[in-house]
């Protein structure tokens, strides 16, 4: 599906935005929410904030952000994640940015809050880990950063349903094997004697049996913290947002958890979810969702309408494919039908890839400051995220974004590249 998605053409941001405005459609959604969590451990944790503020010139606009941690191991990562993963976000974020800037920027600093919170939290020498599915909303744009196997799925006020996050279970995920076993790791499953292997695909120390969370310090470095993200957005129709924890998807398919939902209020549609979850396995874990409704201004919450009958063309036709564009179309693009709009979507765990950027970079990064930690750093101090590249050698010295002494290890232990043994030596802890 992830594959799929990447063949259609992608609508410059600046199209749709302004679109918007020659619509005056720029009045901003309500976002309306619901909760529900039946605990087995204890260690699924939640974030729900809906008047975030940044400042616009000589105003203030909100957005709003959701996110599931799913801890394993103990309740430690996903404490601290939830406590400080939205700061890192934002302490990435350049100031004295425009909308279409802003929105752009999201990416990549989610990226970097994610790389920073784990780098932290390991600092602490804590063996727990966490699952993250941290969601932004901007009017109608709605941007997913995601690590582990807790997913989020939206049903667009058309009844089309769209992924907008990745399984990070090596049982399912063949780029992931390939990419730790690259890196140095062993994936394997149990071994329990006399040849016999049991249970899902893990990675070798350590057992977990995914290819990415924040925490787990006690796993080799090539499990990362290096975020899946997926940006779209979504027709004047709005659309439901459903975030869960695994505890939810190991028993319901995502039509079941839509279908059983449907027409309810957020808080009642969340607790129906899990009720039915649990009614097919038991409580066998930490079973959490968290259901969001985008609906447009000036209408009422109004049940969904019954979605579109899944055939086998349904993944290939969720994002209308888009000739390349000239600036000869842009005025008539404002006039184009009102639908789902996929901006951005990338998944490498490669720094040097995720924190590129075709803007300017005095746009997306402040200068002389470390592009994941945010330290201050001295100007023949900085380490430019392309070292080590095939393009280095095309790239000015003044290139960057720069990384921090530091963070360039943290960047070398996820690509495999020191020596095992080594995790620690940059810790001042």
């Amino acid at each position: 599906m992830m594959a799929a998605a990447r063949e259609h053409h992608t609508v410059p941001l600046s199209v749709l935005l302004k679109r918007e405005l020659a619509n005056e459609r720029v009045e901003k959604p309500e976002i309306l929410y619901g909760q529900a969590c039946q605990s087995k451990k204890g260690e699924d944790f939640t974030l729900l904030k809906t008047e975030c503020q940044r400042i616009v010139g000589d105003g203030i606009t909100t957005y709003s952000v959701f996110g599931l941690f799913d801890g394993h191991n103990g309740s430690a990562a996903a404490i601290y994640t939830k406590e400080n993963l939205l700061n890192n976000f934002i302490a990435a974020m350049p100031p004295d940015l425009n909308r279409e800037e802003w929105v752009a920027a999201l990416p990549r600093a989610l990226v970097a809050g994610f790389v920073k919170t784990d780098k932290d939290f390991q600092q602490r020498a804590r063996t727990s880990g966490t699952t993250v599915t941290f969601a932004v909303i901007e009017g109608l744009v709605i941007t997913v950063a995601s690590v582990g196997d807790s997913r989020c799925i939206l049903e667009s006020a058309e009844g089309d349903l769209y992924y907008l996050s990745a399984d990070h279970r090596l049982e399912c995920n063949e780029e992931e094997r390939e990419r730790i076993t690259a890196s140095g790791g062993e994936v394997g499953r149990l071994n329990t004697g006399g040849g016999a292997e049991i249970g899902p695909l893990r990675c070798w120390p350590g057992g977990l049996c995914l290819s990415r969370s924040i925490g787990d310090v006690d796993v080799g470095e090539y499990i990362v913290p290096v975020p899946y993200v997926k940006q779209i957005k979504l027709s004047t129709g709005g659309g439901r947002l459903i975030i869960s924890s695994d505890g939810v998807w190991d028993a319901l398919s995502d039509e079941v958890a839509l279908d059983c939902c449907r027409g309810m209020p957020v808080e009642a549609a969340a607790a129906q979810i899990v009720k039915e979850a649990v009614q097919v396995k038991g409580l066998r874990d930490d079973t959490t969702c968290i259901v969001i409704d985008i609906v447009p201004p000036e209408k009422p919450a109004a049940p969904l309408p019954q979605p579109k009958k899944l055939g086998r063309g349904v993944f290939k036709s969720m994002f209308r494919k888009r000739s390349p564009e000239s600036s000869s179309q842009i005025d008539k693009e404002y006039l184009e039908p009102d639908v789902v709009e996929e901006l951005f979507e990338e998944g490498s765990a490669m720094l040097s890839e995720r924190l590129d950027t075709k803007y300017p970079l005095c746009k997306m990064f402040k200068l002389f400051i470390c592009a994941v930690c945010q330290v201050e750093i001295k100007p023949d101090e900085g380490i430019s995220i392309h070292v080590g590249s095939s393009d280095f050698g095309k790239l000015r010295p003044w290139d960057g974004p720069f990384l921090c002494s530091s963070c360039q290890e943290k960047k070398e232990a996820m690509e495999g590249k020191r020596p095992p043994g080594d995790r620690h030596s940059s810790d001042s802890d």
